[in-house]
């Protein structure tokens, strides 16, 4: 059933996850549940597949109204609320068992921060953990620096982790990673498994390094601006409505994720396995990567260390 209503409010949202995606049918899902619970009042139309540029274009369109949300990553953040890329720390995951542990704690807060920066978020999605893959192999450090690794554009956390591995990126738009990887501009990306074949990367990919190198989430966000035009009841519903779609959508995506290691192996990609002494060394470079962010700013000494303990509790 279709309610029609008189000025209806409508969030424009994009993301560049692709229409058809586990992501885009809870989104369309629950953009119907609220179009009905709130009798026509709240609507949604959805830009999937990267149509409307990549997060960083997004955010601009949202700053000027012509976007109102979107499922953004992390990254897009580090000039509002950089605290939100805390996660992303390098090598500092270890089990699924420990992410669940330190959201638990910290989801909240970083969520508030959002709020406070300007931005309704209905939760953090997990994307899965981000793995070196390339056409070339390398399982050291010494080898990866040789390596043509892109970047996200913009992403300012990534470029420093990169940096502190003493690799130098290639900064481009998720839109050039294919095209990129077939003209041999790159020939290394960072990514979840589930991103990398959702969007087609890992058909121009041999080989995987076994070594969860940073965990990769997306955000879903509204402007306050916009959501603060609804009336009490209708924030309510489009708030519980949408934060369990995200809820859906993370745990979704780590089904997903875990499925599509074993899917990118079947299909003939080579799992590379760093030695001890390599794996120690990632581990320890990555370490030094969290006081280079805290000293550049990217997250708070504050929150490190409750992110730490929160990490610890967990061990």
């Amino acid at each position: 059933v279709t309610f029609l209503a008189d000025g209806a409010t409508i969030f424009k949202i994009a993301t560049i996850s692709p229409d058809g995606s586990s992501w885009m049918k809870l989104l369309r899902e629950g953009g119907h549940s609220v179009e009905r619970a709130t009798e026509g009042r709240v609507k949604f139309k959805f830009y999937p597949g990267g149509v409307k540029g990549d997060d960083q274009t997004v955010l601009k369109l949202m700053r000027v109204g012509q976007l109102h949300g979107g499922v953004v990553m992390t990254g897009v953040f580090n000039r509002i609320y950089p605290d939100v890329q805390v996660y992303n720390l390098p090598m500092h995951f270890r089990t699924p068992q420990e992410i669940d542990q330190v959201r638990t704690m910290l989801d909240p807060e970083l969520m508030r921060g959002l709020e406070n920066a300007g931005f309704v978020c209905f939760g953090i999605a997990e994307v899965g953990m981000a793995y070196a893959m390339g056409k070339k192999r390398a399982t050291s450090i010494a080898g990866a620096r040789r390596l043509k690794v892109w970047t996200p554009q913009g992403d300012e956390a990534a470029m420093r982790t990169l940096a502190a591995f003493g690799i130098t990126p290639i900064p481009s738009s998720i839109a050039n990673v294919l095209p990129g990887l077939q003209t041999g501009l790159f020939d290394t990306i960072t990514s979840p498994p589930v991103a990398a074949v959702a969007l087609q990367w890992h058909t121009q990919l041999r080989y995987v390094l076994d070594l969860p190198l940073m965990y990769v989430y997306g955000l879903f966000v509204v402007s306050a601006t916009q959501f603060e035009r609804l009336n009490a009841a209708d924030q309510t519903t489009l708030r519980s409505i949408m934060a369990d779609v995200v809820r859906r959508a993370d745990r979704k995506n780590r089904a997903d994720d875990v499925a599509t290691f074993d899917v990118l192996l079947a299909q003939g990609i080579e799992l590379l396995t760093p030695s001890d002494d390599e794996r120690r060394e990632w581990r320890r470079v990555g370490e030094e990567a969290a006081e280079e962010w805290i000293d550049r700013g990217i997250v708070s000494r504050g929150l490190y260390q409750r992110f730490q303990s929160a990490l610890e509790a967990q061990r």
